[in-house]
């Protein structure tokens, strides 16, 4: 068992030596060192990179965040607005809607008819105070059917 043991150190030993394995141990140990760590450098060189990135795309986004709340205002702004001028639309609509009612009653009110042909059968010099009358009667006529309060 002895010899056993002997042998097998013998070879492990001889192994060793002829592929460097105990001669350079150390400065294998030293390489490997040395390689991590400038793995380590260079990963840390790149999350510094991201770092730096993320923090620019912070900004920008940040930039692009005060952007778009000035948009919203503006929006809301113009929302108001149009509210606004569509219903001054409505009610300028509704105005002309009055307004042509309001010339045509003399040719359609019956009222105002009436009294045009009272007019028109008052041709005598007599008549001549009542066919005033009657032409104040009827101009006044429109305004006081369309008076509405606003």
């Amino acid at each position: 068992m002895t010899e056993e043991e002997d042998n097998f150190t013998g070879e492990v030993t001889q192994f060793n030596n002829e592929y460097g394995l105990t001669s350079n141990r150390n400065l294998l140990i030293k390489k490997k060192v040395k390689t991590e760590i400038n793995d380590l450098e260079n990963e840390a060189a790149l999350l510094k990179n991201e770092m730096e990135s993320m923090e620019h795309k912070n900004t920008q986004l940040n930039a692009l965040q005060v952007k778009k709340n000035e948009l919203k205002q503006e929006l809301f702004t113009l929302q108001s607005e149009l509210k606004v001028i569509r219903e001054a639309e409505k009610r300028t609509k509704d105005l002309e809607a009055e307004k042509l009612q309001v010339t045509e009653k003399p040719q359609t009110d019956p009222e105002c008819l009436r009294l045009k042909k009272e007019l028109e059968n008052c041709k005598d010099d007599d008549w001549e105070s009542i066919c005033e009358t009657l032409r104040t009667e009827i101009e006044i006529l429109p305004i006081w059917g369309t008076r509405t309060n606003y």
